[in-house]
């Protein structure tokens, strides 16, 4: 493998979501040269734009960033970082103006002031809307602000390693580009990842094709710890009818605030029957839950449940109508089923998006730390708004004390470990291995889990590494997708060893043979780590900081 052209840069940034081009508008406002590189085109195809154009922010006087903190702990069940949720909640209002000034479109009502409206779990009124509520109303603008700004870009390119100089320190990137069948060199003073989350590891998932986990690896493979894996948020109520195209349904609009029920096969109303009567209480944890355990105890209707609009009143059903399906053709009742959505866990970083490498930072989806067992609704965007702004500036900043850019360390080790993954046996496709991940990730580190499933999950995962080894790459797409789908297989790992390890059900994660909170003796956050050949270690760090290491899976 050949690298075709070395890059020089002060800041890259990896990731074309929001977390990553907010992250490049801050470094370039910073008077930093800014490339931004990504896997699919910036500003589409990825989580951020595919959102549903709505993020949380204390604009209301009736509101205060203290308010928001304490609602997002008790959501997130206490094991949220807090001095992450305070950048958070503090930087929101200032990415409110900031996302103004970028040309992005937000809903106000007459008098001029912002329009806000209320999800599950916030005490209050807090979510801003964009005019189209659909999450291009923030990427395209973004792109074209960042573009017009200077910022430079390259789309279409996979991440390999990430480079470090002579001091250790974070130096640049190692990415394919298979347009240009080879390699390319950036060597950057700065960097930022801004890479997602890892949706696609399973079967049922409303995420973007490229969430696969490449940042979460990225880390892993750089000595940076992963915290609180276990923690996946699922999204209850996603289309299942097969004659219709595959969309969320958003039910904090159809079901919280309009009225709609979502039913069994018996016709009973779901959520009053698992205890969720207030309105508010259904969060997306519970509500998934609620709606797991109906299709598990033979409630369900192939595979899903019904959502009954019958109930929302005439006035709201049209003011609604753009949150319902099309092709629906007035259909009053259609099914639908949780999917993966989010994930909470990601790379530990402080309260700056540091990661503890110098030169390395971290922004949005990929990190893990703000959002604890549970993710409320509305507080994703703001984490990237809030964070990608944050270490895009703080990397432009690191890269005037940074003179110059060092020399990186040889490379012949890391290209000849890729030419490798082209001698394979292929003995399955990389597709067959990914596709019985994705299936195992669902069946056994789904909604409901258990030791047993668990545990056989880390042995699966184990037997399709070595499969995945025999797998032939004949090309460079097909080598993205192998590096892809190693990425997918670490990260399950991940998260079937901490939620082994984490015996008790909080938040998004749900043990059938441990099914209440634990209490205080579990208010703590785990830990995936790796030893210097990179074998994974799970971990309990208590709030007492004692440290308490299980190996599991062996």
């Amino acid at each position: 493998m050949e690298v075709l052209e070395i890059i020089n840069t002060d800041v890259l940034v990896i990731g074309g979501g929001g977390a990553g081009l907010c992250a490049a508008i801050s470094s370039r406002k910073e008077g930093a040269e800014v490339l931004l590189i990504s896997k699919s085109r910036p500003g589409r195809a990825n989580n951020t734009a595919i959102s549903d154009g709505s993020f949380s922010a204390s604009t209301d006087e009736r509101d205060t960033p203290e308010q928001h903190l304490s609602d997002t702990l008790v959501a997130g069940r206490w094991i949220n970082r807090p001095e992450m949720v305070s950048t958070m909640t503090l930087g929101a209002q200032e990415q409110v103006e900031n996302l103004l000034s970028y040309g992005v479109p937000l809903q106000k009502k007459d008098n001029g002031k912002l329009r806000i409206v209320s999800l599950p779990g916030h005490s209050v009124a807090r979510n801003v809307v964009t005019e189209k509520s659909f999450g291009t109303d923030f990427t395209l603008p973004l792109f074209n602000f960042a573009k017009n700004l200077g910022v430079n870009f390259l789309a279409g390119v996979f991440v390999v390693h990430l480079c470090r100089n002579k001091h250790s320190d974070i130096a640049g990137a190692l990415v394919i580009d298979p347009a240009r069948q080879g390699l390319i060199l950036i060597q950057s003073k700065a960097t930022v990842l801004a890479t997602g989350g890892a949706g696609q590891i399973y079967s049922q998932t409303n995420n973007a094709p490229g969430t696969t986990g490449d940042g979460y690896a990225l880390a892993f493979r750089s000595g940076i710890p992963l915290i609180d894996m276990e923690f996946v948020q699922y999204y209850p109520t996603f289309m299942l009818e097969p004659s219709l195209a595959k969309t969320m349904v958003i039910y904090e609009i159809l079901v919280y605030r309009g009225g709609a029920r979502l039913l069994n096969n018996l016709g009973e109303n779901i959520a009053l029957r698992h205890g969720l009567k207030d309105p508010s209480a259904m969060t997306r944890d519970a509500l998934t839950l609620a709606i797991a355990k109906e299709i598990k105890e033979g409630r369900g209707i192939n595979g899903g449940v019904w959502m009954d609009l019958s109930t929302i009143p005439g006035d709201k059903i049209k003011r609604f109508q753009k949150f319902i399906p099309r092709g629906l053709k007035r259909k009053k009742l259609f099914l639908v089923a949780p999917v993966a959505h989010f994930f909470m866990g990601g790379i530990l970083v402080n309260e700056r998006g540091e990661t503890g490498i110098e030169g390395l930072y971290s922004a949005g989806e990929v990190n893990g730390g703000v959002h604890g067992a549970n993710r409320l609704g509305g507080n994703a965007l703001t984490e990237a708004w809030v964070y990608g702004d944050t270490t895009g500036r703080l990397a432009a900043q690191y890269t005037r004390r940074k003179k110059k850019v060092f020399s990186i360390e040889n490379l012949q080790s890391t290209i000849k470990d890729l030419e490798s993954y082209t001698e394979g046996k292929k003995q399955l496709s990389v597709e067959e291995v990914r596709s019985r991940l994705q299936h195992l990730m669902w069946k056994k580190a789904g909604i409901i889990r258990t030791r047993e499933e668990l545990s056989g999950l880390v042995s699966d995962i184990e037997k399709l590494k070595v499969k995945l080894s025999d797998t032939k790459a004949s090309d460079y797409k097909e080598l993205i997708n192998k590096l892809e789908t190693e990425n997918m297989l670490l990260v399950g790992k991940a998260v079937a060893l901490t939620a082994l390890l984490r015996k008790e059900s909080r938040g998004a994660h749900y043990r059938e043979d441990f099914p209440d909170e634990g209490g205080e003796q579990w208010v703590k956050n785990t830990y995936i780590k790796g030893n210097e050949g990179f074998e994974m270690c799970a971990s309990i760090n208590p709030k007492n900081k004692s440290i308490v290491i299980e190996r599991l899976g062996r």
